[in-house]
């Protein structure tokens, strides 16, 4: 499979939506961004295990791996005000010696072989944004510690006329826009998804908003931004992931899916089977 690059700009800046997102942080989300680490690793806690965060965005899911006691935590981030984030988190955590917050990119080779390999290699709607998200992949996957599980996030590809080439559109209108442009394209999709589909399922618009912290401790005013705006832009079938995984790193063995119907996140956990 060879590796595809799309255009870098325009670029959504990711960090100062997630620096918004910290006045929403609570107890509730933060036992949710936990829980959602321990369900689908299939664990109940990081003690004695190394953890790298992948774009940690606003450094909630590393925040989350310190409390559930990760020997080594390491968090980077292409965005600055990402970086910035995920440091607030570790200045909330007493500014541990154990846990780094780092400014890099998944595509960079230079600065991933210094931090070495890790048990847990998380990475959860990211490496389709850096502009070539099968390189991004490449790269992380050898971050892996053997025996170690490789967890990632990544956009399903949906064909159609409302499919992933549509929102492709979008993001790339959205970020070529005014300011007015893109509060429109917001609400448009707020009232689309949160209002009308909710109310054509008989369900709550306002309990579906309400609820949202619910689904990994995020909030959906924020990730609405991040979705009408994420660009780049790249998306697969889990068939596609298998095959690139088969191809490239056989020696890795799916252990857990969950996949969508729709345009969201088709989540993956494969395991290193490397002799220690």
């Amino acid at each position: 499979m060879s590796f595809i690059s799309i255009e870098q700009n325009p670029r959504f800046g990711f960090g100062k939506n997630w620096q918004a997102f910290l006045s929403n942080i609570d107890e509730q989300r933060v036992e949710r961004a936990k829980e959602s680490l321990t369900s689908f690793l299939g664990i109940t806690d990081l003690r004695g295990k190394t953890f790298v965060d992948v774009g940690s965005g606003s450094g909630l899911f590393s925040y989350a791996a310190f409390l559930l006691g990760a020997k080594r935590i390491v968090s980077f981030d292409y965005d600055k005000y990402s970086v910035a984030a995920t440091a607030a988190f570790r200045e909330q955590a007493g500014t541990p010696a154990h846990w780094q917050v780092l400014h890099g990119s998944a595509l960079d080779p230079d600065f991933l072989a210094p931090l070495g390999r890790f048990d847990v290699v998380y990475s959860w709607g990211v490496l389709h944004h850096t502009g070539s998200m099968w390189q991004a992949v490449d790269r992380t996957v050898q971050l892996t510690a053997p025996k170690g599980t490789y967890c990632i996030a990544l956009y399903n590809r949906v064909e159609g006329r409302f499919g992933s080439r549509f929102w492709l559109k979008v993001k790339k209108r959205y970020n070529s826009g005014s300011v007015l442009t893109r509060k429109l394209i917001e609400w448009a999709y707020i009232f689309m998804y949160y209002f009308l589909l909710p109310l054509s399922h008989l369900r709550s618009p306002f309990r579906v908003m309400r609820e949202y912290g619910s689904k990994r401790g995020m909030h959906y005013r924020r990730d609405v931004t991040d979705w009408v705006g994420g660009y780049p832009y790249e998306y697969a079938s889990p068939e596609e992931v298998f095959a690139f995984m088969k191809q490239r790193f056989p020696k890795f063995r799916l252990e857990n899916l969950r996949t969508v119907s729709g345009i969201g996140n088709n989540q993956f956990l494969f395991i290193s089977t490397e002799p220690s």
